[in-house]
């Protein structure tokens, strides 16, 4: 009798050279803005290569692992099926998406389609789905939880999936641009599937936050026992601040109709902490988390 063969152990914090064996081949990348070669700042323990844009000033991985390689051992297999655990709509996270709901229906004016760019586990959809959306989502492997969620769904990469002429009165990528192989031609793809007046709402961890400053200093000047750590570079491909990421959603074709640094409580955390975190951090928009929303110009 044979017995199911184990995967592998995740690489999320896996040492340098098991990282390598995986993910040992690299190639160059080039601003999607500026087209430039970047300057490299930084290699973070597992051997990823940080850069950054000498004209712009976007940060991202280069030479980085080729993306088809990344989406097979990383996105595909790292991630695995989230139905077990981030299907569930704990109150945390309807807190989270109730509001980010909020403001898109107030930008937009009304409810209507919705599709999610990374679906996940299908949550946020569900949420969506309760007050009156109609929801679509993709993701480069499916979930079970997303399957559940009752929405339509398609496999795959954005710029490849055909959505048959389909447009959607939001386009959400929630966490999901800086897993992506160029964010420019992604936010160039979602504005073709918006209808007129759509909305895109967008979020990723805020590079110019006061806690990622604070690390990447204590990093340069090696106060850190792991530096660099907090770009999380095994999955995340491009770093972003308000600056770079309007200049890609203007070259884009969309303009900025709000943006802030919300602060997303710790489950069981209390209530006065999380006053105070909004009020030093949340306020003067020095929070680790950017959420833009936007419309095509």
């Amino acid at each position: 009798m044979t017995t199911a063969r184990k995967p592998p152990p995740p690489l999320f914090g896996r040492p340098r050279a098991e990282v390598e064996a995986e993910l040992g081949e690299r190639e160059p990348v080039r601003c999607p803005l500026c087209h430039l070669e970047p300057k490299r700042f930084a290699t973070d323990p597992q051997g990823f290569h940080l850069a950054r844009c000498p004209g712009c000033g976007l940060e991202f991985q280069s030479p980085r692992p080729p993306f088809e390689r990344l989406a097979e051992i990383v996105y595909a297999r790292e991630y695995g099926d989230l139905a077990d655990t981030a299907a569930e709509v704990t109150p945390e996270k309807r807190a989270r998406y109730q509001r980010q709901l909020d403001r898109i229906e107030r930008f937009l004016g009304r409810r209507g389609s919705l599709l999610e760019v990374g679906c996940g586990a299908g949550a946020f959809l569900r949420v969506a789905a309760e007050r009156g959306w109609a929801i679509a989502g993709t993701d480069i492997q499916l979930s079970e939880g997303a399957r559940q969620s009752g929405a339509r769904l398609w496999a795959g990469r954005l710029k490849e999936i055909n959505f048959g002429g389909q447009r959607f009165s939001t386009v959400r990528f929630h966490h999901a641009l800086e897993h992506t192989e160029n964010p420019l031609a992604e936010l160039e793809r979602a504005r073709e599937l918006l209808e007129p007046g759509g909305l895109l709402y967008v979020s990723v961890p805020n590079l110019a936050g006061l806690s990622p400053r604070l690390k990447s200093w204590q990093s340069r000047w090696r106060l850190k026992p792991r530096p660099w750590r907090h770009y999380a570079a095994l999955h995340h491909l491009w770093y972003f601040t308000p600056e770079s990421l309007n200049k890609l959603l203007e070259r884009a074709g969309f303009r900025l109709r709000h943006w802030e640094t919300p602060h997303v409580p710790k489950p069981g955390e209390a209530a006065w902490l999380t006053l105070l975190y909004r009020r030093l951090l949340e306020k003067p928009r020095w929070g680790s988390i950017l959420d833009v929303y936007a419309q095509p110009r």
